[in-house]
């Protein structure tokens, strides 16, 4: 059986290439901020399902959470064990299957890592899974595009070289996904690769996590915190509770 565009590209070197220059401190100032606003307290117990690397893991470790780290790439998992110690943890793991039950009083799935399948099953099965892991009365927060402004700019296509490797990219809409074409030379060789995230509105986002369970709580419209706008913002955020 030939693998998911998202089982293969997430375990590139090439992908970590591509997007080595993601905004940290961005990350950081978003995650500051959503810890105070929300009051989570030291020593909570934190699920991050689709970490990466772990840079979001590793700074709710750092603001004294317990964190442990899934995904589905073992390249990615690997790279995030660097940084594991006694209150950060990481595993390869499908986030679409539970991955514990009522151990975690928070759980979060941030930067778009949602919406990759044709099958809307696949969603819920995640958002199954978080409050499977979840406590009574735990929180989700989930981070997903906003995909009104990102469809003004499409089609897009762009040139990247990282250390003489060039990137050649073509985003465009195939509803209901953005999909991103990537095409890479490398030396002689050649590859391609694909991106792919569905068109969720906020509404959709809401009704799905309601189908799972959750009580949603609050929606907010960018790293800030601020309102959401259907029409502006660039973030949809999602604060839901597990009853």
């Amino acid at each position: 059986m030939s693998q998911a565009w998202f089982e293969e590209w997430f375990n590139t070197r090439y992908y970590f290439l591509l997007y080595r220059n993601r905004n940290d401190s961005e990350a950081r100032a978003f995650l500051e901020l959503l810890v105070r606003h929300l009051q989570i307290p030291e020593g909570t117990k934190v699920l991050d399902m689709a970490c990466g690397k772990g840079r979001h893991s590793r700074v709710l470790a750092q603001l004294g959470m317990k964190v442990c780290g899934i995904d589905l790439s073992p390249n990615s998992i690997e790279q995030a064990s660097v940084y594991a110690g006694p209150s950060l943890e990481f595993h390869v793991h499908d986030m679409r299957i539970p991955f514990a039950q009522e151990q975690f009083d928070v759980a979060v799935n941030l930067f778009t890592s949602f919406g990759y399948t044709d099958r809307e099953e696949d969603d819920l099965s995640t958002l199954h899974a978080a409050i499977t892991a979840l406590k009574p009365g735990g929180l989700f927060i989930q981070d997903y595009l906003n995909a009104g402004p990102v469809l003004k700019q499409l089609p897009e296509t762009a040139t990247l070289t990282r250390d003489d490797i060039v990137f050649k990219t073509h985003k465009y809409l195939k509803m209901p996904f953005i999909v991103k074409e990537i095409k890479v030379t490398d030396a002689e060789e050649r590859h391609d690769y694909r991106e792919q995230v569905k068109v969720y509105s906020a509404e959709k986002l809401k009704e799905l996590l309601q189908k799972a369970g959750f009580t949603v709580e609050a929606v907010f419209g960018n790293m800030e915190l601020e309102p959401y706008s259907e029409v502006s913002s660039p973030r949809i955020i999602i604060i839901s509770r597990k009853p």
